[in-house]
């Protein structure tokens, strides 16, 4: 409780590259929407190189948000509307500096970190395959290609179904600390991305009712771009996700799961198919 409101206590244990209180506030200035908002926050404590750490005392937005874990055509609607919403009016105004480094080369090093990373937590998988770094390898060939001359956008780089937060008609938007320069249409697939690996969550899901998920997002997803150019900078950015997922975020979920073996080996598909979708050199 703060001051007779329910609250949330967040402590950042390591120092963040741009504080999180910095980005609420800069999120809640620049912000031009009337639906979607940032979480109030009611008291901080800046990062205190001493005790390392800064803390923040934020509204608690409870437990209603827009996607539930098995979802249906309604809610989908809903939360691409709500990006419509945002990519209109949350992104008038950066509020932090563009990296040096192009999309080409932030590909490389971020895939970098996460094969390290991958084998790092998991350096034996059962769910690994022997030719999965060669795919993952060709998935980045193929991006850095194609990246070539893009320029990253401004965006929030972690908008998805767990960070959306219906509270007293308004949208209260979450992990406001992953504001930052993406690849085109990151936030339009980040969100698909991990809601389909959380259905692994789900007692006795079904390839099936997975499959009938995956539809529901991709049509509406697909539905996004409004020309040839366009659409190459979605399958991109799905290609992006699927190669990441299959390098380590699919070998997160139990490995003990059935769902967990069609999950990563629907992945690993989705992969092949983007790279063939892509132009190569």
């Amino acid at each position: 409780m703060y001051k007779g409101k329910n609250a949330i206590l967040k402590i950042q244990g390591v120092k963040p590259a741009v504080s999180e209180i910095y980005m609420i506030n800069s999120f809640q200035k620049a912000n031009k929407s009337k639906i979607i908002r940032p979480p109030h926050l009611y008291a901080y404590i800046p990062w205190d190189a001493e005790k390392r750490y800064e803390a923040l005392i934020l509204e608690d937005t409870g437990n209603q948000t827009v996607i539930n874990p098995l979802t249906k055509q309604i809610e989908i609607d809903e939360f691409f509307n709500l990006y419509e919403e945002y990519r209109n009016n949350c992104l008038k105004t950066a509020w932090i500096e563009k990296p040096d480094l192009t999309l080409s080369e932030n590909i490389k090093v971020n895939f970098e970190n996460w094969r390290k990373t991958s084998f790092k937590l998991y350096p034996t998988h059962p769910l690994r395959k022997e030719y999965d770094e060669d795919l993952i390898d060709e998935a980045i060939n193929v991006l850095t290609l194609n990246y070539q001359g893009i320029e990253p956008q401004f965006m929030h780089g972690h908008f998805s179904v767990t960070d959306l937060y219906k509270v007293n008609g308004q949208i209260v938007l979450l992990s406001n600390l992953y504001w930052s320069y993406r690849n085109p249409y990151h936030d339009a697939v980040f969100g698909y991305h991990w809601f389909m690996l959380s259905l692994s969550d789900i007692p006795d899901i079904s390839a099936e009712k997975i499959d009938e998920q995956k539809k529901l997002w991709l049509d509406k997803i697909y539905s996004l771009p409004k020309n040839d150019i366009e659409n190459k900078l979605l399958n991109l950015a799905l290609l992006e996700r699927a190669a990441a997922g299959l390098n380590l975020d699919a070998l997160s979920i139990n490995p003990d799961l059935e769902v967990s073996k069609y999950l990563v080996e629907t992945t690993r598909k989705e992969v092949e198919r983007l790279i063939q979708l892509s132009p190569r050199k």
